[in-house]
């Protein structure tokens, strides 16, 4: 015999069973009765447990046996037992989860085993039914849509025959059984469902009244039905006025004809509209509403009215309003701006112009807008000018850029300009605004200063020619030591000269005033330190500098510090802010002993008296016994006076 209960594990030999149960008798009409009760108590049924109960009561009274269960497969596919009568709780326990059938297979046969002892389960199986008193049992599948869902088992304390009669009875109570736990779970599922409904209403009636935006109602005559606590809130109402509510008398004088139209589109096209417009609160002030509006119809297609939502816009209008006010004030900055403008995207598509750049490259807005920003680039520099865009905007931090290039004009020339770059990031990706000059005229000009500049150099150069020329023949029969120093004063200017020369004449540094002066680069200069931050000077500063730095210079190789093999000689600087001064130190090391001389020569006259009378400054000059030390503070201004600050 093929067996029913099937679980690993299962190993007991059964004790000896001795069959003692009265025989039972059975008949068509006990049946019938059996069928009769039971299907009146499904009817009447209103929970699971009713259905389980009359099911239990028609197994025990139609077949005839005083134990029996019904087993149903849960959520994980496991049957258990959900209603027994006279099985203890080892018995349950043991055989919990013992089933012949997978769930959900169709039809499957019941199974009679008349005398358990002779079936093939195992010992552990045997023994357990054995020790509970059962010898006999029926297995009977209970379906639902054909599919099986769990079984009830009849239980008999002897060996049982099964009739046809019995056989057809459990199938029946089995298949009644299935119909009234369907029709159980439906009602179960019915009630749930009304109740989450329920559950549902009343949490949307609780998060409408409290929602942080303002619910309405109204029927199709547009009356109100309902406004939420919000609503209610912004019209200083309470509950009992909203049905005698006219929210139209709210509506802004200017507005109201638009509202009023808008609304009647809801009714006329039944569809959904969005309305903007001002209304009065409680408190007599107008603020700007959003409205969304749905239809509401019934189920044959009436109109019903409408549902909305009302939302407070006031500060996004009026921050709407000034982006606007504020885009158009940047347009007109833009437009009047004295240069030409352009912006671009992080692609280097061109999305705005001004006038004034139109004008410049001969373009239209309109052939100019969408497209590369490289047709404004002369046609062989366009190929590396994406490269060096894209180098320029990637770079962290993003900074201003402004440097001289050549542009394009439309017509195919070029163009001399100056641009400033400028990356920035916007809410809608990077984008690079450039202010644009034509330089063509300031190039003009440059080009002609630069050319008087070579002129005034050339003829100066001249002149310290002539005068040179002129000393040499002066100087001829005279102390040869006296024209040298003077031919080196002369040289000292000229250096001077080419320094400003190179800077237009208009600054130049200490610090080259110094390695020029001092043939500091000459391998013999190594002998000479200059140190100090970046100052610049005024020509007429610069070229009183470079005599002193000379007449010091000149003075070190024929006495000082430099005519020693192991003389030095530092020169240092510093800007004393605080008192307004530039300080210049000139310190030798290394030289013979000096004594202080006895009467002041040309240099001695020419630093003290040119710094003190031209520049407004002080020399202090003194000898020690490693060299001389020389002292000279000037006026320092960053504006302007005889040294600027760089």
């Amino acid at each position: 015999m093929r067996s029913p209960l099937v679980r690993s594990g299962d190993s007991a030999r059964p004790p000896p069973f001795s069959d003692m149960a009265a025989p039972y008798r059975e008949n068509r009409t006990t049946h019938l009765e059996t069928l009769y009760r039971l299907t009146d108590r499904f009817y009447r049924a209103s929970d699971m447990q009713s259905v389980l109960r009359a099911a239990m009561d028609a197994i025990t009274e139609g077949l005839g046996c005083a134990k029996c269960s019904i087993l149903l497969f849960d959520s994980g596919d496991v049957i258990r037992f959900v209603a027994w009568r006279g099985l203890s709780d080892h018995f349950r326990q043991a055989l919990d989860g013992h089933t012949p059938w997978k769930p959900g297979i169709a039809e499957p046969p019941p199974i009679f085993i008349s005398d358990i002892i002779k079936s093939d389960d195992s010992e552990f199986v045997k023994t357990n039914i054995c020790n509970e008193g059962i010898r006999s049992l029926a297995f009977i599948p209970i379906t639902s849509q054909g599919r099986v869902i769990g079984k009830f088992m009849a239980c008999y304390p002897a060996p049982h025959h099964y009739s046809e009669a019995s056989r057809t009875l459990a199938v029946t109570i089995a298949r009644q059984l299935g119909f009234g736990l369907e029709r159980a779970k439906i009602e179960q599922a019915r009630i749930d469902s009304l109740r989450d409904l329920q559950d549902s209403e009343q949490r949307f009636r609780l998060m409408a009244e409290k929602a942080p935006v303002m619910i309405w109602m109204s029927d199709a005559k547009g009356n109100c039905l309902h406004l939420n606590e919000m609503l209610r809130r912004f019209w200083g109402l309470d509950e009992t006025g909203v049905a005698s509510f006219n929210w139209q008398s709210t509506v802004h004088p200017d507005d109201a004809d638009y509202v009023s139209a808008r609304m009647s589109a809801v009714t006329e096209r039944r569809e959904r509209v969005s309305v903007v417009a001002r209304y009065r609160n409680s408190a007599g002030e107008y603020r700007i509403l959003e409205t969304l509006a749905h239809p509401r119809f019934s189920s044959d297609g009436t109109l019903m009215g409408l549902t909305g939502v009302n939302t407070d816009v006031t500060e996004r209008e009026y921050a709407v309003k000034a982006l606007r006010d504020s885009e158009e004030h940047f347009r007109l900055v833009v437009e009047a701006a004295p240069s030409g403008m352009v912006m671009t995207d992080g692609e280097g598509r061109i999305l705005m112009v001004n006038a004034l750049c139109e004008r410049l490259f001969g373009y239209e807005r309109g052939e100019l807008l969408g497209r590369p920003v490289e047709v404004l680039v002369p046609p062989d520099s366009r190929g590396e000018h994406p490269s060096l865009r894209s180098r320029h905007v990637q770079a962290r931090p993003p900074h201003l850029l402004t440097r001289e290039v050549m542009g394009h004009h439309k017509d195919g020339r070029s163009i001399p300009l100056e641009i400033g770059v400028n990356p920035i990031q916007t809410w809608e990706g990077l984008r690079v605004i450039a202010t644009i000059s034509d330089i063509a005229e300031r190039k003009q000009a440059e080009a002609q200063r630069e050319l008087l500049l070579a002129e005034l150099n050339h003829r100066v150069k001249n002149t310290l020619s002539v005068v040179q020329g002129i000393a040499y023949q002066t100087f001829r029969h005279s102390d040869r030591a006296a024209r040298e120093a003077f031919e080196g004063r002369l040289l000292a200017l000229a250096r001077a000269h080419d320094l400003l020369t190179r800077s237009h004449w208009e600054s130049t540094s200490l610090r080259q005033i110094a390695i020029d002066t001092l043939q500091i680069e000459k391998p013999d200069g190594q002998r000479i330190t200059a140190e100090g931050p970046l100052i610049n000077l005024n020509p007429h500063a610069a070229l009183t500098i470079a005599l002193a730095l000379h007449e010091l210079f000149t003075n070190a190789l024929k006495y000082g510090a430099l005519s020693q093999e192991a003389g030095s000689v530092d020169l240092s600087w510093r800007p004393e802010k605080a008192a307004g001064k530039l300080r210049i130190e000139w310190r030798e090391h290394g030289g013979r002993p000096v004594r202080h001389p006895t009467h002041r020569g040309f240099g001695s006259l020419l630093l003290e008296h040119t710094l003190a009378r031209d520049l407004d400054g002080r020399v202090e000059l003194s000898f020690e016994p490693s060299g001389a030390v020389c002292i000279i503070e000037m006026p320092l201004s960053e504006q302007g006076g005889p040294a600027c600050l760089g």
